[in-house]
Formats: structure tokens, sequence, C-alpha cells
């Protein structure tokens, strides 16, 4: 009977694990599956909405030998309200184990939001104002009235005076300059192809630091010019708003060839590097 006894229990036990395995196993695939180019294109995805403990969580995770787009794509399917979250028991070391089970069950998809994240955040090094005295908000989609009515795609840094020619900008990421010059909406502007594809846009500058050309290299941390007001008019129209700069990020897709992000999110992990 004692023997009889102890083949129930290893059986019950036996079926306990293959059930928690299975339910690991499904939700794995589940979400594996989830990811795709839709991800990408996504307003969800477009919001870059972090919580505070994931951005806490990302500088000590890097220094284990993850890049952040390692980092978030396999925290991707641990969204709450379509903003990023890191699990309460996950160590570390936790994302390469989950990020081996994503890629086996949907290298395809994976591959797609990865390299999203990558371009969005990897070739970053480094805070797009060199003083400390500057504030920003999330404003990503605000309403917009200049030209038309649209939603802001970008994030304003602001300083404590509102001074034109005074705060130095310089690249956030190493790359090529891809535009440059005088753009009705932005002013004085540069856009930089950072080496994973991220376009980084800098507008309303007051001036550039020298003359550059497109196909210039980009080191970061290079100063590409001062914060101005330029903007909303005519070339050299200053004065209609205050002074700023405004950062946008925009990535490729298969079916978007600027598709814009929220760099709000960027930024804030910038400050930490």
């Amino acid at each position: 009977m004692r023997e009889k006894g102890f083949q129930l229990l290893f059986f019950l036990l036996f079926l306990a694990g293959s059930s928690v395995w299975f339910s690991s196993y499904l939700y794995q695939r589940q979400a594996a599956l989830a990811l795709d180019q839709r991800t990408v294109e996504s307003d969800a995805f477009r919001r870059m909405n972090l919580s505070e403990g994931v951005l806490l969580k990302m500088t000590d995770a890097v220094k284990d030998g993850l890049t952040p787009s390692e980092i978030l794509t396999a925290l991707h399917p641990f969204c709450r309200r379509e903003t990023v979250c890191w699990p309460r028991q996950w160590e570390n070391r936790a994302v390469f184990s989950w990020r081996s089970a994503l890629l086996k069950n949907n290298r395809a998809g994976y591959q797609a939001v990865w390299e999203a994240y990558a371009a969005i955040w990897d070739d970053v090094e480094c805070f797009p104002v060199a003083v400390e005295d500057v504030s920003y908000e999330n404003t990503w989609m605000f309403e917009r009235t200049y030209g038309g009515l649209r939603g802001h795609e970008g994030t304003d840094l602001i300083p404590d005076e509102n001074l034109s020619g005074i705060y130095p900008i310089v690249s956030m990421t190493d790359g090529v300059v891809e535009k440059v010059g005088w753009l009705e909406q932005g002013g004085y502007r540069i856009g930089i192809r950072s080496t994973l594809g991220g376009y980084f846009y800098y507008a309303h500058l007051d001036s550039y630091a020298r003359e550059f050309q497109v196909g210039d290299i980009i080191c970061a941390g290079e100063r590409l010019g001062l914060m101005g007001d330029t903007g909303y008019g005519k070339e050299g129209t200053r004065g209609m708003f205050d002074v700023h700069l405004h950062l946008g990020i925009y990535i490729r897709t298969a079916q978007v060839e600027e598709l814009s992000v929220n760099p709000y999110w960027v930024l804030r992990y910038a400050e930490k590097l």
C-alpha cells in the first residue's frame, strides 16, 4: 500500500509539473507570436511608454552585457495598459532566457521588433543639450496648429532662460548627416541617421557649429549648433515661440519611410548615461 501511495504521489507531482511547464510553454509561444512588424507600427509601440522600474533597471542590465533593445524586446510582452513593465520576480539575467524563448518560437517577429528598438535606443550615448539647466515633459502627440492641426511628434527641451544662441546642442549618436538647412516648421535643423538606422532630428537651432554637408560623419557628443527659436515662416524667421530644442526620432519600417516615435523615455535614459 505504501508503495502504491508513493507511486500515486509521484504521478500527481508529475502531472502538476507537466501542467506548469505546458502553461509556461503556451504563454511563451503566445507572447512570441504577438511580435511582428505590426507591433512596431502600432500606436502603443510609438508611444514608447516605460515604467519607472524599467528605466531604473535598464542601466544595471546593460552592465550585465545586455543592450537596451534586447531588454525592451524581451519585456515587450509584459506591457500593462500599454506601458512596458519589469516583472517583479525577474533578475537581470532573466532577460537572456526569455529572449531565447521568444527567438525559439518566433525568430522573424522577434527580429522585427528588436531591430526597431535598436534603431531608437542602442546608438544613444549622450544627452542632446550640453548643459544641465533644461527641462522637458512627455508631450507626445499634444495638439499643434501651425500648418494645420497635427500631433506633436517629438519632445521639446526648454532652457531655464529664454535666450537664443547660448545652449550647445550635441549629437546623441554616431551617424551621418542626412538633412540640414532650413525647414519651415523646424527652422534651422539637422537630421542625423545613426549607425543602426534611427533618424535623430534636431530643430529650431539658432546656428550651426560648422557648415555641415549631407554625408558628413558625426560622432556622439559632437556639437551641432546652438539652441534657438527659428522656424514657422520663411528662412530666417525667429521669435515665433520660446527658445527650445525640438527632438524627433524616426525609424524606417517595411510600410513607413519615416515613422515617428516618442523621444521622452530615450531622453530620460540618456540623462543616466
